[in-house]
């Protein structure tokens, strides 16, 4: 039986615990970024339960990484296992991660992946699939704030 996803501590670093897929466990390394909101806005703390949409919108950003393999966000997160059960999110927890998915920039070719994420999640609630950005959209976006300037 799969457990629900959870903050723990390394030595000083914070990892998202999840089960993934046959492999059993996984610690996931976490950005700087995924930490702040977690640790700091969001106050979670070691061995506290995660609700899964927030795990899976960390590995399907990058923000919450197999440090020592190079593995794609979307494998990664259709790897993650269970989702029934465990902790449901909060609306101030759905607003910060909707919060991160329009401050981050997504591969490319991960940006349906996430819209669809958000299309079938409680963050439906709080965002549109419409304001997933890639890489190459946002990048258009910078260019034309720089000729304006």
């Amino acid at each position: 039986m799969a457990i629900a996803p959870y903050l723990a501590t390394e030595g000083e670093e914070y990892k998202l615990d999840v089960s993934v897929g046959q492999e059993g466990r996984q610690r996931l390394s976490l950005s700087d970024r995924a930490i702040t909101m977690l640790v700091d806005d969001l106050e979670y703390d070691n061995r506290d339960m995660l609700p899964w949409v927030t795990a899976k919108t960390l590995t399907l950003t990058g923000a919450a990484t197999l440090r020592e393999e190079k593995t794609d966000a979307r494998t990664l997160s259709w790897s993650i296992t269970g989702a029934d059960g465990g902790k449901r999110a909060s609306t101030d927890e759905l607003e910060r991660v909707a919060d991160h998915l329009r401050s981050v920039e997504i591969d490319q070719h991960a940006v349906e992946t996430v819209e669809e994420h958000v299309r079938e999640t409680r963050l439906s609630t709080v965002m549109s699939a419409d304001e997933i950005q890639g890489k190459r959209e946002r990048m258009h976006g910078l260019r034309g704030i720089a000729k304006d300037l």
